[in-house]
């Protein structure tokens, strides 16, 4: 997993519970990176997982949630970092349409070799958008998360159902809705 997905991680746990609970989740995760992540390097899935297990611990709150939460937060920060990116697309719906052929495109230039998941989509009528998510990682909680922040960004209001395809969270259809 890219190290920018961790530095933003890290950043959040500071932000919501404090530099002294990120520095214990750290402590406590036993990571082989002892926590010390660079935003264009790669490091185990496995050190996500640790990390999110010890937040879980400290906070109660359940892991998907935690993830959602991630997810959130992760675009909120990207839309600042990368608003370039987002700046000729019109609204929500076109943004969600263009994750594969163009957002995801550009990632690549930044974090070459970087593992994505795919999102593919079908247009169910002028307020209804399914995208459909594939991923190896099976972190279907955090692209929820990404799909509402940029409901959010657009200042949309939406309902969002979500229909896991493999039980394991690899396959899932999100249903977008605008209200």
């Amino acid at each position: 997993m890219k190290g920018v997905v961790f530095v933003e991680f890290l950043e959040m746990m500071d932000r919501y519970y404090g530099e002294e609970v990120t520095e214990k989740i750290i402590e406590d995760s036993q990571l082989e990176s002892e926590g010390h992540y660079t935003a264009v390097g790669t490091y185990p899935d496995a050190e996500m997982v640790s990390l999110l297990t010890q937040l879980h611990g400290h906070s109660g709150t359940p892991v998907p949630e935690l993830l959602r939460e991630f997810g959130l937060f992760l675009f909120e920060s990207f839309s600042k970092r990368y608003a370039h990116l987002m700046a000729h697309l019109n609204d929500s719906f076109d943004m969600l349409r263009r994750i594969d052929d163009y957002i995801h495109v550009e990632v690549r230039k930044i974090y070459d070799k970087t593992k994505l998941p795919t999102f593919s989509y079908e247009d169910v009528n002028d307020t209804t958008l399914k995208l459909i998510y594939t991923s190896e990682r099976k972190l279907p909680d955090l692209a929820q998360g990404l799909i509402e922040g940029t409901m959010h960004h657009f200042n949309q209001a939406f309902s969002l159902t979500r229909e896991n395809v493999a039980a394991d969270g690899s396959h899932v259809i999100f249903t977008i809705e605008k209200n």
